[in-house]
């Protein structure tokens, strides 16, 4: 049983999201506290998803609007960083005209910090939902090397394990945006889960479906309603997509209900770096198991597609 998520993201349209099903009561959807929301740069600035995710929380309603928003790493541990606004827009959520909501305030306390208290403070009840680059994770371990202990579990969204990237040719976004931070989590944390890229790409969804995600009465389905449509509008490609998919909100269905994963691989996983270079944010998992210098992870495979439905409506 779950009892608390911490949530590091980098608001983003299909984090938006995932957010909402974090804060969003519903019947199909277990109901996780969410001790705190961090924010890491990544499909845009950090001035921008910090922006994003207070918006958001507010704009979700009363409850959400209770969440801490902390403010974590405003580029990666070394190298050039990435952004994605030929994706997310330059704001991150689409070029969004927004409407006056009530804000949530930031807390003073930055992200790695508070992921760090976090876990202190309830060793072994948290799951850590990693949702953007591993910069603040990366930062809370040099700070707290007992971290990987303090944590129950850790579901990171990145890595594209087979070799067909979504910002390089053979990388996916989140792990490219800093390999190095990346590669020092996956060599720590023995409780973690990584949805990739691969298994988002296993998992596309119709129209209709796409659709139904955001189809009831809540705030949180109206806001993204209204996100989505904006989409339609600023980018007629994407209104005339013939399938979608939702990399982070899969993540999140797998650490709302890790029962969604029906088939699942552990094996060791690198990073490779360097900048300018075909391995810079490569994942290289060690499939022979032939080396013993890291803690093997769960890397998920397949999905249950009619859970995936029920978990993904807000």
């Amino acid at each position: 049983m779950l009892n608390a998520l911490v949530i590091d993201t980098d608001p983003g349209l299909d984090d938006a999201h995932a957010l909402a099903m974090a804060l969003t009561p519903s019947a199909q959807r277990p109901h996780v506290p969410v001790a705190a929301l961090c924010t890491v740069a990544g499909n845009t600035g950090i001035d921008a998803v910090t922006a994003n995710a207070r918006w958001l929380l507010g704009a979700y309603g009363e409850q959400a609007a209770r969440t801490p928003v902390h403010r974590g790493a405003a580029g990666p541990l070394a190298g050039p960083g990435a952004e994605a606004a030929h994706i997310h827009g330059g704001d991150g959520l689409g070029d969004l005209t927004r409407w006056p909501v009530t804000e949530v305030k930031e807390d003073d306390v930055p992200a790695a910090r508070a992921l760090i208290d976090s876990a202190r403070r309830d060793p072994g009840r948290i799951t850590l939902v990693a949702l953007g680059p591993l910069t603040n994770v990366a930062l809370a371990l040099r700070l707290e090397p007992r971290l990987p202990q303090l944590l129950k579990r850790v579901v990171v969204m990145g890595g594209a394990v087979h070799g067909r990237g979504n910002h390089t040719l053979n990388a996916e976004f989140n792990i490219v945006a800093d390999p190095a931070a990346a590669d020092l989590v996956l060599a720590h944390f023995p409780h973690l889960t990584l949805l990739t890229w691969d298994a988002t790409l296993a998992c596309p969804f119709t129209p209709d479906e796409f659709e139904s995600f955001f189809g009831g009465e809540t705030e949180a389905a109206t806001t993204l309603r209204r996100i989505v449509h904006n989409r339609y509008l600023t980018d007629p490609g994407y209104a005339d997509r013939s399938h979608y998919l939702r990399p982070d909100p899969l993540a999140m269905a797998v650490a709302l209900d890790p029962t969604v994963v029906t088939r699942a691989v552990r094996h060791r996983v690198y990073v490779g770096y360097g900048p300018g270079t075909l391995q810079h944010g490569v994942t290289a998992v060690d499939w022979q198991d032939a080396r013993s210098d890291r803690p093997p992870l769960t890397i998920v495979q397949e999905l249950d597609r009619n859970r995936l439905l029920e978990l993904l409506r807000v």
